[in-house]
């Protein structure tokens, strides 16, 4: 069977769904899903546009449009791993990439972690929280104890899911954004209570086998029911997975004192808390969150301060010990 292949003639929207389809084999489907929103992005504002009229101009009147809504580190993705292959494959690129610029990117944020004292705060809100907030709160509460995303834990199934087992653990299979995301995660007990909260939900919701997700998608109330005039239950899409908890999450942070945190945080809390103890070694810290390189450390890790004034204490403590000796008295009239 011979494969279609992109030609000049035609249209970008065109184009980029027979791209998509024809690479959608060779492509893991969270870095489809990337490159699906990225096309969606560029068809809104070149999709009746013929692939041989897409020049410089072009190009650069989209990232100056799409700026009104995007940094400059997304529209360079959308540019690169999506626009560029299109035209590439249609040998249109190479009369760009000789002027093509890349825009400015802005500095990659740093991620918060909470202190103890907010970690509190947090679990008693949960535990006080109404129940549509609940679910929120208790996903914040696994992700901030397992080094798991959001994208992560909506993606477990029940079968990835291991309680009664000597060591509760989960396995993460699904919502990864690499292959070394894949891992095996011991539940402490924060975790292990929230877990199982989350599994006692997905039962009374229905939830039955075990390769349905413990998160599932809810239908939309049609506008009967939001009007008040049907009171049945949403029915549950068990095979497909919840799209978000940010609504909820954000009441629980507001109500917890943590405004200026987002659900992803939580996967940094954890992060950081394995790295700051001094008993866990790379390795482990490596396989619990994924991969830990030089990078993440920056990015994730705000490590405590009197974890690092401990850590910088010991750097005098032997010279001490073996001298007794100020080396630099203070002057007597100083």
């Amino acid at each position: 069977m011979e494969i279609p292949t992109l030609t000049p003639e035609m249209t970008f929207a065109d184009a980029s769904e027979l791209w998509l389809a024809n690479h959608s084999v060779y492509i893991k489907p969270g870095t489809l899903r990337s490159y699906r929103q990225y096309v969606d992005s560029l068809k809104r504002f070149l999709g009746t546009t013929p692939l041989r009229s897409i020049g410089i101009e072009q190009v650069r009147g989209y990232q100056r449009s799409r700026q009104e809504r995007a940094g400059g580190h997304r529209i360079n993705q959308e540019v690169n791993s999506a626009l560029k292959p299109i035209l590439k494959e249609a040998d249109l690129w190479d009369r760009i990439a000789r002027v093509y610029r890349l825009l400015p990117e802005e500095k990659t944020k740093v991620r918060k972690s909470l202190s103890a004292e907010q970690e509190v705060r947090l679990m008693e809100e949960v535990r006080k929280a109404n129940p549509k907030a609940k679910v929120a709160g208790h996903c914040l509460l696994v992700m901030a104890n397992t080094t798991m995303g959001f994208g992560e834990l909506r993606h477990l199934r029940r079968e990835d899911v291991f309680l009664n087992d000597e060591i509760p653990h989960v396995t993460v299979n699904g919502g990864t954004k690499n292959e070394y995301r894949i891992r095996t995660i011991p539940l402490n007990t924060i975790a292990l209570d929230s877990m199982r909260w989350l599994l006692r939900r997905w039962e009374k919701l229905g939830g039955t086998e075990p390769d349905q997700y413990i998160l599932p998608h809810h239908a939309r109330r049609s506008p009967d029911q939001r009007a008040g005039k049907g009171h049945q239950r949403r029915q549950g899409n068990f095979y497909e997975p919840m799209g978000h908890v940010y609504r909820g999450a954000r009441v629980i942070l507001k109500a917890a004192g943590l405004e200026g945190y987002n659900p992803y945080d939580m996967r940094s809390h954890a992060i950081t808390k394995l790295l700051s103890d001094p008993r866990n070694s790379g390795q482990v810290c490596q396989e619990l969150a994924g991969h830990v390189s030089q990078a993440m450390q920056r990015r994730y890790s705000r490590q405590l301060l009197l974890t690092k004034a401990a850590a910088v204490a010991t750097m005098c403590a032997p010279a001490i010990k073996a001298s007794r000796v100020v080396m630099f008295p203070v002057a007597q009239n100083a």
